[in-house]
């Protein structure tokens, strides 16, 4: 049996090739099936398209290796509205776990962010994966800060990196109240 190169690729939004995207859309229903429910069950994009998601994948011929993208979003914070830069959707298939396809991704759009015009980059996950999102990111985490989706706290962890002169002024904000997020609809 042969096997495939792995090799890196980009897509802009919009982009990404339906191959691609059926599969990281059936890996996201698997893995996150809380994102496919109710009006979102027939749910046929990754990202909403507002977000302006930037893809950056590990694929081998046809088939996804490894996935991340890089979201754009307006966070509205104790009166302040910063351009956030979140890496999301970060998954590898299980038969390439392991390998470091996925630290990679993240390590390249947290590199694409910092150097962006965002004022701040921002990680949010659970806090089993906080360990591996330091590690890649190079991002400290923000134990004290807690996450409102929905309305709703969460237990996600935070790792947040402040870029803008404006946002390292209001780093105390962002240790002391919550960051609201607005749900994907």
């Amino acid at each position: 049996m042969a096997t495939e190169e792995v090799r890196y690729v980009e897509y802009g939004p919009g982009m990404l090739p339906a191959v691609l995207k059926a599969q990281v859309l059936s890996f996201l229903r698997i893995v996150w099936p809380e994102g496919f429910t109710g009006g979102l069950r027939y749910r046929d994009w990754i990202t909403n398209p507002a977000y302006e998601p930037h893809h950056l994948l590990y694929v081998a011929g046809d088939l996804v290796v490894s996935h991340l993208e890089i979201v754009h979003v307006d966070l509205h914070h104790n009166g302040t509205t910063y351009q956030a830069a979140a890496p999301t959707s970060v998954l590898t298939f299980p038969s390439f776990r392991d390998e470091g396809w996925a630290g990679r991704l993240v390590a390249t759009a947290c590199r694409r962010i910092e150097s962006s015009n965002a004022d701040l980059g921002l990680i949010c996950c659970d806090p089993h994966n906080q360990p591996f999102y330091t590690k890649t990111s190079g991002w400290p985490a923000i134990p004290e800060a807690r996450i409102i989706a929905d309305e709703a706290p969460t237990s996600q962890a935070v790792l947040l990196r402040l870029l803008s002169p404006e946002a390292r002024a209001h780093e105390p904000d962002f240790r002391t109240s919550p960051i609201h997020l607005k749900d994907e609809l």
